[in-house]
């Protein structure tokens, strides 16, 4: 075996092929580092001319040194039987490496779920100890990341839905009621949704970061989404949702007046014949009635604040061919009532499926399944399940600056 430099194209072949493949080890992420000036760099195991493991590892700097990081990584060649050997080789070359280069650490997480857990609760274990004894045994330190709640660096809990077996049908039956009729309402007020053009990064950006400050998450920069649509490419897909609220003001009066309609038709029944199912008939029809001029006249003071189009929501989406990542989001939470998340999700889970991608990644949430967690309560409706990630391996290449410095840190922190 040899610890190599890997060229580009033969890189891309090996990853775009590999189950565990994603957008965090493509070659388009590797742009976006050049882009943004990062130093990154394709590495891996060969033998006879054959990869057998391959990573994308970046540089970041730090005032303490350089720390490099393999996110979602490594790759292994899933045929082979001695997996643990292979990575036991790169990760003792890779420290020869990095000490070369008086690295400060390396940091690794990998693509590998410990943890299924159903929309019931229901939890299956995979054991991983012997991958973790082969971090371990080449003086990595583990952490489990086990904690509930949102990571900085990479979430402990992700959702997911595997789509193999289903068509647009079946598909959408999958989904729980409430949030097959939230999909439905959105095709009743004549929502549409489009990819945007690099002009309009700024306003996803502004909309992005008054999401995140709502949600006390931290939002990307507008560098970054820039970068991100000039490297990715059709990898990456910036997608919104809009409403033309003059035609869906339209949509809610015609529909009163055939509700009108109907209740002059049982009025007029129930003057030769008087009944209480007709009063009951009438009494609901004038409810209905009732909540959609509500909607009319909120629609009509919106146009009046913002026009005859509404932004209503928006999100980043990865697209590779082990999955589609849906990362990066907002949504307007003044227009929640118009269900614009629910459309963005079911367009990009039937472009999805449609292509044949295995799996619907949803990303990040807290861990939390006790309905807390409104962002997993709306996942959870679209009926997948969710991941808990195995976390985090940390090796000290200078292991006297490493050791000084977490000391610093905890005295700090006191």
């Amino acid at each position: 075996m040899r610890f190599v430099i890997l060229d580009k194209d033969e890189y891309h072949r090996f990853e775009q092929q590999n189950p565990k493949g994603s957008f965090y080890q493509s070659i388009y992420q590797k742009a976006y580092f050049d882009k943004s000036r990062q130093t990154s760099g394709f590495f891996g195991v060969t033998e006879n001319d054959k990869i057998l493991l391959g990573a994308l590892i970046r540089k970041i700097d730090s005032r303490f040194g350089g720390v490099y990081e393999i996110m979602a990584g490594p790759l292994v060649d899933p045929n082979l039987a001695d997996q643990d050997t292979i990575i036991a080789f790169f990760l003792s070359e890779l420290r020869s490496y990095l000490k070369k280069l008086h690295a400060y650490y390396l940091r690794i997480v990998p693509n590998e779920t410990i943890q299924r857990i159903d929309n019931a609760g229901h939890i299956s274990s995979f054991d991983f100890s012997k991958y973790v004894s082969t971090y371990e045994k080449q003086g990595f330190i583990y952490d489990s990341l086990d904690q509930i709640g949102y990571s900085s660096l990479s979430p402990n809990y992700e959702y997911h839905k595997d789509l193999a077996g289903f068509n647009a049908e079946t598909l959408f039956q999958s989904f729980s009621k409430a949030t097959q009729y939230s999909i439905r309402k959105t095709f009743e007020f004549a929502i549409k949704t489009r990819t945007i053009t690099y002009d309009e990064l700024a306003v996803f950006h502004e909309n992005t970061s008054q999401t995140a400050a709502r949600l006390g998450f931290q939002d990307k920069s507008l560098a970054y989404y820039q970068n991100v649509y000039k490297t990715f490419g059709k990898q990456a897909r910036f997608v919104i949702a809009e409403i033309e609220l003059p035609a869906y003001v339209k949509h809610f009066q015609a529909t009163i007046q055939l509700l009108t309609e109907e209740i002059d038709q049982l009025a007029a029944a129930n003057s030769k014949k008087s009944t209480s199912s007709k009063h009951r008939q009438v009494n609901e029809l004038e409810d209905r009635i009732r909540q959609y001029q509500k909607r009319i006249d909120q629609a009509e003071t919106f146009i009046g604040l913002y026009g005859n189009k509404i932004n209503l929501a928006g999100a980043l989406f990865f697209i590779q061919p082990q999955e589609v990542s849906y990362m990066f989001s907002y949504t307007n939470v003044e227009f929640k009532n118009f269900y614009g998340p629910y459309r963005i999700q079911y367009e990009m889970l039937k472009f999805a499926q449609s292509q044949k991608m295995p799996i619907y990644n949803f990303y990040g949430v807290s861990g939390d399944n006790s309905r807390k967690d409104g962002v997993y309560e709306f996942k959870k409706g679209f009926n997948g399940y969710m991941t808990r990630n195995i976390g985090t391996f940390i090796l000290p290449i200078s292991k006297i600056r490493y050791r000084l410095l977490q000391q610093l840190r905890k005295i700090i922190r006191r």
